[in-house]
């Protein structure tokens, strides 16, 4: 009976998602489902994409996505733009987030994030976006049916 309603808890999870910052618990949960999925490699489309490092939670990269969803949810629009025009790189600058690497992926419409990464996988280039080799940090918001995962490696601090 423990067992299950470990179980029930765990998937209840990834069913429902808390409006809000995810919690700890939460955010390991993604990183470990990503990070899992790069340290075995995975294809994209036709494509192989050997396995890269690890990528960790950064915080500064859930304000922006959640930024995005927000205003995606809020002007109920779906695009790699805010709406004043701003790019990834631009809405990471306007997060504090200085950055050498940067990308996004969105989501409309899963009601999980095991859904949403699934489909991710299945797309050319959002799994590639997963798999980059050159990213160190990612974060994801969701705004009702919006999702947003923020990817970046920060610039090295000048001595």
């Amino acid at each position: 009976m423990k067992s299950l309603i470990i179980l029930f808890s765990f998937m209840s999870w990834w069913v429902s998602w808390p409006e809000g910052h995810p919690t700890s618990d939460q955010q390991k949960l993604m990183i470990d489902s990503v990070n899992k999925i790069r340290q075995k490699g995975c294809y994209c489309g036709k494509r192989f994409m050997k396995p890269v490092q690890k990528i960790e939670w950064n915080d500064k990269l859930y304000q922006s996505a959640h930024v995005q969803a927000s205003e995606m949810y809020q002007h109920n629009f779906f695009a790699h733009f805010s709406k004043e025009g701003l790019n990834i790189g631009e809405r990471l600058e306007k997060a504090g987030y200085i950055w050498m690497v940067a990308g996004e992926n969105l989501g409309e419409g899963q009601k999980s994030f095991e859904e949403v990464l699934n489909d991710w996988l299945a797309s050319y280039s959002h799994c590639t976006m997963l798999m980059h080799p050159k990213v160190e940090e990612m974060a994801v918001a969701k705004v009702d049916k919006y999702w947003v995962q923020h990817f970046g490696k920060q610039m090295p601090l000048k001595n």
